[in-house]
C-alpha cells in the first residue's frame, strides 16, 4: 500500500537505525529494535496471511522471468547481483567499480550467517555472467584493473525483482509510493542495494542470520523457491502446522527435479524442522519452531525492505 500524502522525512531513517542509512557506519543497526519491529508487526491482524501473500508474490515474480531463476535463486547468486549493483552505483565516489577484486573481497567478508562463497565459485559465478552477457567487459583508467558493468540482462530482471518484492512488501508495510513508481525512480536499485551492502559490511548484518533453518534452505540450489512454495501454504489445522510437499508443484511450475526437492525435505526432517509424508504424498508436518521461524522471517523481509527502499526514495526524489 502506497501512503498518499506522505511525511517524507518521516521515512528518511527507519526506525532501528541510528543514522540515516545513506550514512552508514559500523553501529548504524539496532537489531533489537529491528526485531522488536519485527515481533510487533506479526501481532498485526492478517500478518500470517500477509506472509503467505509474499511468498504467492515471489512465486510469481520468478515463474515469469526465466532471467531472475538464473541470478537469484540461492543466497551467492543473489549477492553477486547485490554487490554488481552496489559497486555500479558508487563507482567514482568510494568505490572503484564491478572489479573482480572488489567482488571477491566482499564475499569473503561474509556476515553473523557465514562466508557467501569460495573464492573458486565467486570466479566461477563472474565468468558465467559475463558469458551470459549479464556483465560486460569496459575500458579501464587503470589497465591493470579489469572493469565490468551490468547489462540489461541483469538490471532488467533486477528491477523486475524489485518491484515484485515490493509488491509483497505492500502488503505489510506503507510505501510511500507505488512499487511501480518506486522502481521507476532513477538509481532506486543501487541506492537500495548500498543501504543493504552497507548493513552487512559495517554491521555483519544478513536477514537469515537468525535463522538457521532459512538460511538451510536459501544456500542451497532452488532451496529459496522450496522454501517460499512451503510459506505459500502453511498453515495451522486441527492443533499442528501443515504445508503442502513442495515437489510436485515445483516441478510443474519450474521445471525443478522433483529429486532436488525431496534431498532437501529429507534434510529438513534430519534438523526436525518437519516430516514429509511418504513418497508422493501431498502434505508436511511443519514444527513449530519452523513455522514461527519462516512467518519471522518474512516478516523481517519485508519490514527492512520498505524501511530502506522509502529512505532510498526519500535521498533520491
Amino acid at each position: 500500500m502506497a501512503i498518499s500524502t506522505p511525511n517524507l522525512q518521516h521515512f528518511a531513517q527507519p526506525q532501528w537505525l541510528h543514522h540515516p542509512p545513506h550514512q552508514w557506519e559500523t553501529g548504524t543497526l539496532s537489531r533489537q529494535a529491528l526485531y522488536a519491529c519485527v515481533d510487533q508487526s506479526l501481532l498485526a491482524p492478517g500478518a500470517h496471511e500477509a506472509c503467505r501473500g509474499f511468498a504467492e508474490n515471489m512465486l510469481a515474480a520468478y515463474e515469469s522471468s526465466w532471467l531472475l531463476n538464473k541470478i537469484a535463486r540461492e543466497i551467492p547468486r543473489f549477492a553477486l547481483m547485490g554487490f554488481v549493483m552496489y559497486l555500479h552505483h558508487r563507482r567514482g565516489l568510494d568505490e572503484p567499480g564491478v572489479t573482480y577484486t572488489r567482488i571477491q573481497e566482499l564475499y569473503a567478508q561474509g556476515s553473523n550467517a557465514g562466508v557467501l562463497a569460495s573464492p573458486t565459485r565467486v570466479k566461477a559465478m563472474l565468468g558465467l555472467a559475463v558469458v551470459a552477457g549479464q556483465l560486460r567487459r569496459v575500458e579501464s583508467p587503470d589497465k591493470r584493473v579489469k572493469l565490468l558493468e551490468p547489462t540489461d540482462k541483469l538490471i532488467a530482471p533486477a528491477l523486475h525483482w524489485l518491484e515484485s518484492y515490493l509488491n509483497a512488501v505492500g502488503r505489510a508495510v506503507p510505501l510511500i509510493k507505488s512499487p511501480q513508481e518506486l522502481v521507476a525512480v532513477p538509481d532506486i536499485l543501487g541506492e537500495l542495494m548500498t543501504y543493504i551492502v552497507h548493513a552487512y559490511v559495517h554491521d555483519c548484518f544478513g536477514l537469515s542470520e537468525a535463522f538457521p533453518a532459512v538460511n538451510f534452505f536459501l544456500s542451497r540450489e532452488n532451496g529459496y523457491l522450496t522454501l517460499m512454495e512451503i510459506i505459500r501454504t502453511l498453515r495451522f489445522d486441527e492443533g499442528a502446522w501443515r504445508a503442502q510437499a513442495p515437489s510436485v508443484i515445483l516441478s510443474k511450475r519450474f521445471s525443478m527435479a522433483r529429486g532436488t526437492v525431496r534431498n532437501m525435505l529429507i534434510k529438513g526432517e534430519e534438523q526436525g524442522w518437519l516430516v514429509a509424508g511418504p513418497r508422493g504424498g501431498y502434505q508436511l508436518s511443519v514444527s513449530d519452531a519452523f513455522a514461527t521461524m519462516c512467518y519471522r522471517w518474512v516478516t523481517l523481509e519485508m519490514v527492512w525492505m520498505g524501511g530502506l527502499v522509502n529512505a532510498a526514495a526519500v535521498k533520491l526524489i
